[in-house]
């Protein structure tokens, strides 16, 4: 017969096992969900495009774009005071101002609510850089629920748009350039330039505090404005 000690001893040993197992899966389940919905986003044809102003969900969208496309789904805007939505992925999340990237505290209660606003950076339509981030320094285990909204940013190319609204105004970009950065770079985030210039970060590989991955952009009345030089 097996000792009484030795059944207890396995028995709280298993349920440790089968917690941790829960535990990592609900940590990781932010990444797993994003990349399964884009997957089978694709295979389903299925496209997303912002809404051409602030409107309200129930207005007809049909009507607005002056199209209709079973495989279109519009996305609007979760705050016009400030928000943004990036098309190619299906991401829309409402932008939270003026968030201090060195204060833990500040930053995790603002990337519960969507993206963050970097402290100090410009605002769109001024000259400068708009820093925006969906990036926890936390533990490994919690990173994953800070930055969800971003997990995709990785698959964004060159010529890729994206849309902000800032105070009920729409403002287009276009990507230009992605670049994989050591955590402690911060040479974009200090950058002054007298360009209008839209920072994405987040974290990479995705789910780690390890590196950051940042998605540059550009007005796309900029972007036409080069092309004709």
């Amino acid at each position: 017969m097996i000792d009484k000690r030795i059944l207890l001893i396995r028995t709280v040993g298993n349920f440790l096992v089968i917690a941790s197992l829960f535990g990592i899966a609900y940590s990781f389940w932010p990444v797993v969900s994003a990349f399964s919905k884009h997957a089978i986003d694709g295979i389903d044809g299925k496209k997303y495009e912002a809404a051409p102003v602030a409107v309200s969900p129930t207005q007809s969208f049909g009507s607005l774009l002056g199209k209709e496309d079973p495989n279109l789904k519009v996305l609007v805007p979760k705050d016009p005071n400030f928000s943004i939505i990036v098309e190619k992925i299906g991401a829309d999340a409402p932008i939270v101002a003026n968030v201090d990237p060195t204060n833990e505290e500040v930053y995790k209660a603002a990337l519960k609510r969507g993206v963050a606003h970097a402290l100090g950076s410009a605002f769109p339509g001024q000259p400068g850089v708009t820093y925006l981030f969906a990036h926890s320094t936390d533990t490994i285990f919690n990173v994953p629920r800070f930055n969800a909204i971003f997990y995709l940013l990785k698959d964004l190319k060159p010529g890729d748009k994206l849309v902000v609204f800032f105070n009920n105004k729409r403002f287009d970009y276009v990507v230009t350039e992605s670049k994989i950065t050591e955590a402690e770079d911060v040479s974009y985030f200090t950058m002054q330039t007298s360009e209008q210039i839209l920072v994405m970060q987040t974290c990479y590989p995705p789910g780690t505090t390890w590196k950051r991955l940042l998605v540059i952009a550009k007005p796309v009345n900029s972007i036409a404005a080069d092309a004709k030089r």
